[in-house]
């Protein structure tokens, strides 16, 4: 049992943790992290670098430092004289969108909720959900988009032989992509399989923006399209030979519907991927700092956004395994396999039509 102390201490600590999030944030926006990735600075250097006051500066790096972000080398003079560098592992961490350890985006994630206590507030008096649009300023959070570009086309398909066979093999395959965001997902699966098709849907209209212009970058535009809108509008009956949904479906108000409309999308001999929220069969109190993560972002954003609709299924992002086996056997799904992809955060399921 914690003890008061005990708990004193933790949400001391959560609220530290918060802190070194909001500085996290300002080092990014103020490029204050790439500049110090291009080399050993002083305060007054890395303000002439970035154009930023130097007393500002000095006492954001003399707190990076404390908190273990930045690396302290020399204490020799002045304060002003001290230096400081960008370890690898932080250079990773807050500049580099490719390296699968890239952190930073979480940072800007978890500081958007604040702003929104007052609609989750009402959320929690009416029942009716969150009614003001949850947009990205930058489309949506580039946390995934290193797992996808590294992982989806090399290790977590080759790992199903049918859909590997199949995405490689002609006629090109046809993929549509749900959920879509900013569109990594997309991108990887066409650069792993040269020869797909990949379609992209999203409701978000300023996230599609960013996905099409990542396409035009990577010069897959000519064999991945985006579109916005709700996918179960679109006439798709029959077309694609792999229908995926990554992280999106505890999200959707209506799953069971939407489940149908994805098999209905399938050609002869298709399947549907599906990738959420690894958490356990059943409850665990306490849990782990994953299901505390999971919990918490359910509490806070996924499940209030669902309950919008009256017709909701109030899934939250706590989806268990029974809950999806049940959703699909409602959308008229024959068989769901749990698939052998090991990922410390996700699971990995195969809908059968």
């Amino acid at each position: 049992m914690t003890t008061s102390g005990e708990l004193y201490l933790r949400i001391r600590e959560a609220s530290v943790g918060v802190l070194d999030l909001i500085s996290i944030q300002l080092g990014r926006r103020l490029g204050l992290y790439a500049a110090l990735a291009a080399g050993e600075v002083t305060a007054p250097e890395l303000a002439d670098r970035t154009g930023l006051n130097a007393r500002m500066v000095r006492e954001w790096l003399e707190q990076q430092a404390v908190t273990g972000f930045v690396e302290l080398v020399g204490t020799d003079g002045e304060p002003d004289q001290w230096r400081y560098r960008l370890p690898d592992s932080a250079r990773e961490a807050f500049t580099d969108p490719d390296s699968l350890s890239f952190a930073a985006a979480m940072a800007d994630d978890v500081l958007r909720v604040p702003g929104r206590i007052g609609d989750l507030e009402e959320a929690f008096r009416t029942g009716t959900g969150l009614h003001q649009p949850y947009h990205w300023v930058e489309g949506r959070p580039d946390g995934t988009r290193s797992m996808f570009l590294k992982l989806l086309g090399s290790q977590w398909l080759p790992a199903v032989p049918e859909l590997r066979e199949r995405l490689s093999s002609a006629p090109p395959a046809r993929i549509a992509d749900i959920g879509v965001g900013s569109g990594w997902s997309s991108i990887a699966m066409a650069r792993a399989y040269p020869d797909v098709l990949v379609d992209g849907y999203d409701l978000d209209e300023l996230a599609i923006g960013y996905a099409q212009q990542h396409a035009r970058d990577a010069g897959l535009d000519d064999r991945v399209t985006f579109l916005a809108g709700d996918v179960t509008k679109f006439d798709t009956s029959g077309r694609y030979d792999l229908v995926t949904i990554f992280e999106a479906l505890h999200d959707l108000s209506q799953p069971v519907a939407v489940l149908a409309q994805l098999r209905a999308m399938l050609a002869e001999g298709g399947s549907v991927l599906v990738a959420d929220e690894r958490v356990p069969d059943q409850i665990v109190a306490p849990g782990t700092v994953l299901d505390r993560a999971h919990y918490g972002w359910s509490v806070l954003n996924c499940l209030p956004a669902v309950m919008t609709d009256p017709d909701s299924a109030e899934t939250g992002t706590v989806m268990r395994i029974d809950t999806l086996r049940r959703y699909a056997a409602e959308a008229g799904y024959s068989a769901v396999d749990v698939l052998p992809i090991e990922h410390d955060e996700w699971r990995f399921y195969r809908l059968h039509p």
